[in-house]
């Protein structure tokens, strides 16, 4: 028993702790911060309560947090004295160690009671938690996987990641519809993305610069916390090569590195049937400049009521934008069009949805296509290398 407890301690109580060492190490305070921040320590989420820790030798140092809905592992090299696996109020340490100045830390653990924290004229002790639970969701063996380096994937989610629904009160709405699929008109694989809200939709491709390892049909609804996730990690290693993998019948997604694990539960239930949205065909197409565009709906937007409605009158090549709170100001705005339309028409949006698009899109035309005006339009900017985005907006009522 005595040895067991040696090799591998849980901090939670036991009987016999007399053969308990302590665990000894120093280390940057910038490298510790994080680490904390890299499992979730640092998000303002209630879901986390503890952050493990593990020493199991040969300068692992291994940090790991889970919450409900997704388990993080993050691995560095740090001399240490001790083994063992010890859990803290992931939130209180984070909070404690972004305070410290950037300088070396020392960290001293007594098994099973508490931590000890020195960094130059500071010194703090946290208890730690008394929980032998496992640590980890299981890493899906089957499924499709792919790598994709990091500034291609943190493209690829900032194109649809904030349409994601949260409030939706059906569940199955509130995460983004993910899945590899031959496109016909490129005739290769494409990542796809699907993401909406009760006014607004987009959809993402994918169409290069990664890899596929194993490949099958099925859809995955990854929740919008998770993609949070991946947006921030994946920006932070632009050139480091990323497993992607899910698996839909256990419902698992896993992001990884050679350093970084993480394995999220995604949402069970059929995405909505979001085609029936898309036009069917295009009956009116014109372009305008982008920056321009911006720039009008930006000042209409300070006009607006609380319901943020801005009126779009097209006339010829002109596009009329006005928008008004009652009894308070109004504004409006001429913008020239690229191409003209062939018969005037006058639609609604919400300007602040529409920002959100129009910030979205690169290049420096937008193009605005409708089925009718009384469908929603299909927002789309110039190419951005490896991904095709389009948007669609749902018109409003002024």
């Amino acid at each position: 028993m005595k040895e067991l407890l040696k090799q591998r301690f849980y901090s939670s109580s036991l009987l016999d702790t007399s053969a308990l060492e302590q665990i000894n190490f120093d280390i940057e305070r910038d490298i510790l911060l994080n680490a904390l921040v890299n499992v979730g320590a640092a998000n303002l989420d209630s879901e986390i309560s503890w952050t493990q820790i593990s020493f199991p030798g040969k300068n692992k140092l291994v940090f790991s947090s889970l919450t409900h809905s997704s388990s993080i592992r993050f691995e560095i090299t740090s001399k240490y004295s001790g083994k063992g696996v010890v859990k803290i109020s992931g939130k209180q340490l984070y909070d404690y160690v972004k305070q410290l100045p950037q300088a070396l830390v020392s960290v001293s653990i007594d098994l099973p009671g508490s931590m000890k924290i020195k960094c130059g004229r500071s010194t703090a002790k946290m208890q730690l938690i008394q929980d032998e639970s496992n640590n980890d969701f299981t890493v899906p063996e089957k499924g499709t996987s792919v790598l994709v380096k990091g500034s291609f994937l943190e493209r690829w989610i900032s194109s649809f990641r904030d349409f994601v629904s949260v409030d939706d009160n059906r569940f199955y709405a509130n995460g983004s519809l993910i899945w590899l699929s031959k496109d016909k008109e490129l005739n290769k694989p494409v990542l796809y993305a699907v993401a909406s809200d009760a006014l607004r939709l987009a959809q993402s491709k994918l169409t290069s610069d990664f890899k596929i390892e194993e490949q099958d049909d099925e859809r995955i609804l990854v929740p919008k916390k998770i993609l949070e996730e991946v947006k921030r990690i994946s920006s932070q290693e632009p050139d480091t090569q990323f497993q992607v993998k899910w698996h839909a019948a256990s419902l698992s997604f896993l992001l990884e590195t050679d350093k970084y694990r993480m394995v999220a539960r995604c949402i069970a239930g059929q995405y909505p049937p979001y085609e029936a949205a898309l036009p069917k065909k295009e009956s009116i197409t014109l372009e305008l400049d982008l920056k321009t565009a911006i720039e009008s709906v930006r000042r209409m937007i300070l006009f607006t009521d609380k319901n943020k409605v801005i009126k779009m009158n097209f006339e010829k090549s002109t596009l009329k934008m006005t928008s008004f709170t009652p009894g308070q100001k109004e504004g409006e705005e001429f913008v020239e069009l690229l191409t003209p339309v062939e018969s005037d028409f006058e639609v609604s949006y919400n300007g602040s949805l529409l920002m959100a698009i129009l910030n979205s899109l690169g290049g420096s035309k937008v193009t605005l296509t409708w089925e009718s005006a009384s469908r929603p339009v299909k927002i789309t900017g110039e190419g951005q290398n490896g991904i095709e985005v389009f948007y669609l907006l749902v018109p409003t009522r002024y």
